[in-house]
């Protein structure tokens, strides 16, 4: 049954323009809405960089591991810059893209700021079409477009508070290449958001959010997640993906670096052939002064 599951899983690959086609993440709140949303560059004020590892259903050979870098920065008064580098690896399919992001922010009020967004990017598509067996020698589909590559657009809104914040996306908006006849190769993607930061007693606080994702052509997919905190220091947190998995997390502070570690526990069809999903991961900001260490970086 192992190697049925296995070999649908690389038979899928090539069509995974028809599904959810980003990389998945558990820790949407540490700095990954960058990746979904370029009005998220600049939400913080300060420039950072972040890195970030994920192994996805562990066990079973090739199953999705992605790769993945982030930065950002103040380009100009209300301007802000970042980039997103994305190595993901899942069946035959070697994916690699460079998303740059713009975001310009507006002040709306004493506490509110809405960012709008921009994103320009390339996506960079190897298929070992050659590994696969029990195809037919006649199909064309797997004698051609190995090496593809395809420029997109995406856009973004977002609002936030030091307590509140909301967002909703379009990364994959329009893309610029096919990969078969009358067959869009990227596909777009919808994505909307929210969180609040809840003050409890004794310096413990509550971070519930929520990010729904929507591709016309996959199931709505809902991820709940919500996070208690000690002193801004260390939180833990358990979050829900609907039809996959239920996460627990970990997620510490010290001043400017921050590192957070998930593990996902499967609830899907495949739970019988994975031992899970591990992701890590590690950043750092860069403050313009040291009072900016205490506002911690919350979505």
């Amino acid at each position: 049954m192992k190697k049925i599951i296995i070999t649908l899983l690389a038979l899928a690959a090539p069509w995974a323009s028809f599904a959810q086609q980003q990389p998945q993440y558990t820790q949407n709140q540490f700095n990954s809405n960058l990746m979904i949303n370029p009005a998220y560059a600049g939400s913080s004020d300060c420039s950072s960089i972040g890195l970030r590892y994920r192994d996805q259903w562990a066990g079973l050979k090739g199953a999705p591991t992605t790769v993945s870098f982030i930065g950002e920065v103040k380009l100009l008064e209300r301007l802000y810059g970042g980039i997103c580098i994305n190595y993901d690896k899942i069946g035959i399919n070697r994916t690699f893209d460079i998303n740059g992001n713009i975001a310009y922010q507006l002040k709306v009020s004493d506490k509110g700021t809405l960012a709008l967004g921009l994103k320009l990017a390339g996506e960079f598509i190897k298929s070992d079409f050659g590994s696969l067996v029990n195809i037919s020698p006649s199909d064309p589909l797997y004698h051609t477009n190995q090496n593809v590559t395809i420029p997109f657009v995406g856009t973004g809104v977002l609002y936030h508070t030091d307590r509140f914040y909301v967002g909703a996306s379009a990364p994959n908006l329009v893309s610029f290449g096919n990969v078969a006849m009358r067959s869009k190769i990227i596909a777009p993607h919808y994505d909307g958001y929210g969180g609040l930061r809840i003050t409890l007693p004794n310096e413990f606080e509550l971070r519930p959010a929520m990010l729904v994702k929507y591709q016309p052509k996959a199931p709505i997919e809902f991820d709940f997640a919500s996070d208690i905190w000690f002193k801004q220091l260390i939180g833990v947190g358990l979050a829900y993906r609907t039809g996959d998995a239920v996460n627990c997390m970990l997620k510490i502070r010290y001043q400017a670096y921050y590192f957070g570690y998930s593990y996902d526990i499967p609830v899907s069809g495949l739970r019988s052939f994975n031992y899970g999903s591990h992701e890590v991961f590690l950043g750092i900001d860069f403050p313009k002064n040291k009072d900016a260490n205490k506002n911690i970086r919350y979505f």
